[in-house]
């Protein structure tokens, strides 16, 4: 059984915290407002604890171990961030986003990790946690985080913001219209992970993409994002219209 201390008391924190216990490890979540009120108690949670984990924002980290530098001393020390490094604090970033409640041990066993190519394993710092891990070397980190926000934050972003308009034109919640469409492009890609794509500019129909884009010329946060796609896409598109 470890002893971890896990400051950060948001998604991720508790999401991992409660992961932890479940692996039957002891774990002290510490919020921002009980480092404000109670920093003696933190630290004597730290004494305690063999690993010690930051789950803050990224612009924080550095303030993070500066402040509680004296205190971390011969402890193992990890980040949750996927794009900072840090000396002496090692990356360990679940590819996930993760709900405000916490998550049932299940689910969180699939989440995959990027973990550090100097520092310690998975195995060691997460014992008895049987999740997908792989390495990130320091320098490819940027490269990862930028890939892993295509996949998730901008398409989340786009599913944002195209169900409020599925929303204005049917009066109904758009998670009831678009729930199977979306699940079922997520079944595509795990069908065929490098070749899922369907629709227009698979099928090079240039007919329906030039109605598509005309039909945006109202709405731009969606025009530009169709157009980047189709000059990503479909290189010569603008060749061919």
């Amino acid at each position: 059984m470890e002893r971890y201390v896990i400051f950060g008391a948001g998604r991720v924190g508790v999401n991992i915290a409660s992961y932890l216990k479940h692996l039957g490890h002891e774990v002290s979540l510490v919020s921002r407002r009980q480092v404000e009120s109670d920093k003696p108690s933190c630290a004597s949670l730290i004494e305690k604890a063999t690993i010690i984990a930051a789950a803050i924002p990224d612009d924080k980290l550095a303030a993070w171990r500066e402040e509680w530098q004296t205190a971390l001393t011969g402890k193992h020390l990890i980040h949750f961030s996927g794009a900072t490094t840090l000396d002496g604090v090692a990356g360990f970033h679940p590819l996930y986003s993760f709900p405000r409640l916490e998550l049932p041990a299940e689910k969180m066993k699939g989440i995959a990790f990027a973990c550090p190519a100097d520092g310690p394993s998975f195995e060691e710092i997460f014992p008895g946690a049987p999740n997908p891990n792989f390495i990130i070397e320091d320098a490819d980190r940027p490269r990862y985080h930028a890939l892993a926000v295509l996949a998730g934050n901008l398409a989340g972003y786009v599913w944002n913001e195209t169900a409020k308009e599925f929303a204005d034109f049917s009066g109904i919640p758009p998670q009831i219209i678009l729930g199977s469409y979306l699940a079922s492009v997520v079944d595509r890609f795990v069908e065929n992970p490098t070749d899922s794509l369907t629709g227009p500019v698979a099928r090079r129909d240039e007919t329906t993409v030039h109605k598509n884009l005309e039909s945006l010329s109202d709405r731009n946060n969606l025009k530009v994002l169709y157009e980047a796609f189709v000059k990503a896409a479909w290189p010569d598109y603008e060749r061919n219209a």
